[in-house]
């Protein structure tokens, strides 16, 4: 059946990311609070530079190199520095980076999702 495999095509795609949105950004760390509210304080540098204060992101694993947040990974968790975060699919053990990406489409989508709770706030 088309649908699905799609459906499974589509859950297979959401596991091997992490989507969330950022926080603040202080100096040179970013703050993202993912979806699953893990958190994490992103080095600047591995940012989009437009990046701003509520934009929905979305975090991928990526090959280990110097244009990328690198870290370890073991037992399904990340390790960045004195950070870590729980990967939600399986990883290979080994050296790993993450990338970072702004997800126009989500932070407008999230963005109008909010109006509409205020909206329903200030109606009542």
């Amino acid at each position: 059946m088309p649908g699905k495999s799609k459906g499974k095509k589509a859950a297979k795609a959401s596991r091997a990311e992490l989507r969330g949105a950022i926080d603040q950004i202080e100096g040179d760390i970013v703050v993202v609070v993912f979806d699953d509210e893990q958190r994490l304080d992103w080095p600047r540098r591995f940012v989009p530079e437009d990046a701003k204060s509520g934009d929905a992101v979305i975090v991928r694993l990526s090959p280990a190199d110097d244009a990328r947040w690198s870290g370890e990974s073991k037992a399904g968790k990340i390790a960045l520095g004195n950070q870590s975060l729980q990967w939600p699919s399986e990883i290979a053990a080994g050296p790993i980076a993450l990338s970072i990406e702004v997800d126009a489409e989500d932070t407008a989508a999230r963005k109008e999702r909010v109006r509409g709770l205020v909206d329903d706030i200030f109606k009542k």
